[in-house]
């Protein structure tokens, strides 16, 4: 019940937060692919069921996938600077 929950939107914030896709990979943990990022969503539409979060880690975003370790960075490829310009060209928040 509750990744059906979860992936079909729950209230939060004053709004119904947009599906998404969620599939369990342990007894107590799901992995989570957002469509929509809105405050704390995970941790507010964990709440809202009745769970709390305790351990949360942000593997990627958008198309850029977070692999370099803790403290370090890197630079983003002509690939990944090209796809995020598609990805936000149609936005309204974004200014180019």
């Amino acid at each position: 019940m509750f990744l059906r929950r979860m992936r079909n939107g729950v209230p939060i914030l004053d709004t119904v937060t947009q599906k998404c896709m969620v599939e369990k990979t342990g007894k107590f943990e799901f992995r989570i692919v957002l469509t929509q990022g809105l405050n704390r969503q995970i941790r507010r539409m964990s709440e809202y069921l009745g769970y709390e979060v305790t351990k949360l880690k942000r593997v990627r975003i958008m198309n850029v996938k977070l692999d370099v370790p803790v403290g370090k960075w890197r630079y983003l490829s002509s690939r990944e600077l090209n796809e995020i310009n598609k990805l936000v060209s149609g936005s309204a928040k974004t200014h180019l």
